[in-house]
């Protein structure tokens, strides 16, 4: 549904090269790796807030930056790591926003829209929030409102750049559990950036290690995430236990 073919893209001394991966309907495909590995340069990329050297993003076959911008919304949204609003807009009104780019220059959000928003804010479980200022949310709400803002224009593919980053374990859980539950009954194509690869195994149905703006190593976590190429990729030790049928990834440590 999804397929990113030789994407490659350059600034200063810092480089992303040939990547390439394909991601069907309802998949998750997690871009995991460490910081400043060139995640969040492939996603912007991918999404179009940069632009790459050659064509390379196809949606349905559809070469998807030659696209107008509407039609664009309409078929991925966008979910940034953070954002911080000049103004303490109300949390129904921010999920309007993401309706932007199918309105006209002068044209007001209408009943309907906000009734779309209403909507998105039901699915996630947050619209008892829908007048509070966009300002006065934890960081677990503030990611959930980012969400619903980008699902309001019915994407096809979902991308979301460190979703759980600043968020404690249990919002963690919730973020992802829910982009999941989307992926699967929605029939949302999700790719997401993230460092950790417990939270990347238990989520995803793909992994892409990312390293110095290459992918090292693309497919089910099973066969990716294994201590070989972890090691490779993040430049320590690594020991993967299993139990139960789940597989634990923990750096090896000395005690002292």
């Amino acid at each position: 549904m999804l397929k990113v073919k030789g994407l490659s893209f350059s600034y200063g001394d810092f480089s992303v090269e040939n990547v390439c991966f394909e991601v069907k309907e309802g998949e998750i495909l997690t871009l995991l790796g460490p910081n400043g590995s060139g995640k969040t340069t492939i996603l912007k990329n991918v999404y179009g807030l940069l632009k790459p050297k050659k064509k390379c993003v196809f949606i349905d076959g559809r070469d998807f930056h030659s696209l107008s911008l509407k039609e664009r919304a309409k078929l991925a949204g966008y979910v940034p790591q953070s954002h911080y609003p000049p103004f303490p807009y109300t949390v129904l009104d921010v999920v309007v926003m993401g309706l932007a780019s199918q309105l006209s220059v002068f044209e007001s959000p209408k009943d309907e829209h906000y009734e779309k928003a209403l909507e998105k804010l039901r699915l996630l479980g947050m619209e008892r929030f829908k007048d509070r200022p966009y300002t006065q949310l934890s960081g677990g709400q503030l990611q959930l409102i980012l969400i619903a803002r980008a699902l309001v224009q019915e994407p096809k593919v979902l991308l979301l750049d460190e979703p759980t980053a600043h968020l404690d374990f249990k919002n963690q859980v919730k973020i992802l559990g829910i982009i999941k539950k989307l992926a699967r009954e929605e029939r949302i194509t999700a790719i997401l950036t993230l460092h950790d690869p417990n939270l990347a195994s238990i989520y995803s149905d793909k992994i892409a290690l990312v390293k110095e703006g290459r992918i090292r190593a693309v497919g089910e976590s099973s066969e990716i995430l294994r201590e070989e190429i972890l090691e490779e990729v993040y430049g320590v030790p690594i020991h993967i236990l299993e139990f139960n049928g789940f597989r634990v990834i923990m750096p090896k440590t000395e005690v002292v």
